[in-house]
């Protein structure tokens, strides 16, 4: 009965049961946030009927169920938060209607079926959030046109394919996740042209040949995490540009070659783990001159 209520902000406490059908009358409604709570049960479907609502923060609870193809309906919503839950099924694509949507957050969920090609509609896009699901298929080419993209995380999931050249477009991408996967090919060069990259993390997953030279161009780089793959060849010196690196992961691989002295350049390197390669040669004296290292793993190399 509180049709003029515009906010409902109950986060945080230990609220158990369903989550109301009846909210989807509460037509004034602009921010509904029911997040860490106790609350079971599938997301009414009759909050599609909310079109002003801008926020919806279901995270931290023990929703089940699919997401509603409702929420497609919502034009208005700028952030979608649904992490943190048990939800099922797939990611609607009825989502990629939400032209104002800023915040997509659905991790720690059991989502299956593909990344829908349809979020790369949401050209206002700042967040992506899909990682731990079980999600499958290639990445979708279509994301390559969310030029706002700041963070996009799509780790421990089991995506194949390789990474779309596309993603060259996304020149606002700072945190790129995509480690902890079934992803095959090569590193694509054009990652070297992504010049905001600060997080890159590719480990885990099935990528092969060689580590781009083109990654030395990442000067705002501060995490580059390539360890568990298949990757072959020398480690590029042009690492040793990337003055704000702080961790360098390239761990069981089958790199060859010698450490590049120019590693030593990297003074702000905290971590430098390089073991279970087929690295031959000395290990550089200038390693000696990194006086952040706190981490340095050489083992079971030659």
């Amino acid at each position: 009965e509180l049709q003029a209520l515009k906010t409902l902000r109950i986060g945080e406490n230990e609220l158990t049961g369903v989550i109301p059908t009846e909210l989807g009358n509460l037509r004034a409604l602009t921010s509904l946030q029911l997040y860490v709570n106790q609350f079971t049960g599938q997301i009414p479907s009759e909050l599609g009927e909310l079109q002003a609502l801008k926020t919806l923060s279901f995270h931290g609870n023990e929703l089940t169920g699919a997401i509603p193809t409702e929420l497609g309906n919502l034009r208005a919503l700028t952030w979608l938060q649904l992490s943190n839950n048990k939800l099922t099924s797939i990611v609607p694509t009825e989502l990629g209607n939400l032209l104002a949507l800023t915040k997509l957050e659905m991790r720690i969920n059991q989502l299956t079926g593909a990344v829908p090609s349809e979020l790369g509609h949401l050209q206002g896009m700042t967040d992506l959030y899909l990682s731990f699901n079980q999600l499958a298929g290639k990445v979708p080419t279509e994301l390559g046109k969310l030029q706002s993209l700041i963070r996009l995380f799509l780790h421990v999931n089991d995506l194949t394919g390789s990474i779309p050249p596309e993603f060259v477009n996304l020149q606002a991408l700072e945190s790129l996740y995509l480690n902890g996967n079934e992803m095959t090919g090569t590193l694509p060069t054009e990652l070297g042209k992504l010049q905001a990259m600060k997080y890159l993390s590719l480990d885990h997953s099935e990528f092969t040949g060689v580590v781009p030279t083109e990654l030395g161009s990442l000067q705002a780089l501060i995490t580059l995490h390539l360890g568990n793959n298949n990757l072959t060849g020398p480690i590029p010196s042009e690492l040793g540009k990337l003055k704000a690196l702080k961790t360098l992961s390239m761990y069981q691989n089958q790199l060859t070659g010698a450490v590049p002295s120019e590693l030593g350049h990297l003074q702000a390197l905290e971590t430098l783990s390089l073991y279970h390669n087929q690295l031959t040669g000395a290990v550089p004296s200038e390693l000696g001159k990194l006086q952040s290292l706190e981490t340095l793993a050489l083992c079971k190399c030659n």
